[in-house]
């Protein structure tokens, strides 16, 4: 689900950190993804403010029991997660609109 919103490992790890707070590697992302590592009640509710899908149908999805209670959510996160998903695939025009913005800011 992560990559269908063109997230790579790094960018998860760095996109959950600023969403909730949890700071994990980019490996652990990976193992986590193939299997390799369990997913903790926690974790798939912080993977669901990632995805920006309620916490509950990601457990029903995923077989793994949500927590007791869901932690407070970051209030811009649902807001980052639809935006994740708008820009999944860009044009190479607006690659180059974004790029030129951000070199333009880092100047300032």
């Amino acid at each position: 689900m992560l990559g269908n919103r063109n997230l790579n490992w790094t960018a998860s790890a760095t996109t959950l950190y600023h969403l909730t707070g949890r700071l994990l590697a980019a490996a652990t992302i990976g193992a986590i993804g193939h299997g390799r590592k369990e997913t903790t009640p926690g974790l798939l509710a912080d993977f669901a403010t990632l995805l920006g899908i309620p916490t509950r149908d990601l457990a029903a999805l995923t077989g793994i029991e949500p927590p007791d209670q869901t932690p407070p959510q970051n209030p811009a996160a649902a807001d980052a997660a639809e935006l994740i998903w708008d820009i999944r695939h860009p044009t190479s025009a607006q690659v180059q609109h974004i790029s030129a913005k951000a070199k333009a800011l880092q100047q300032d």
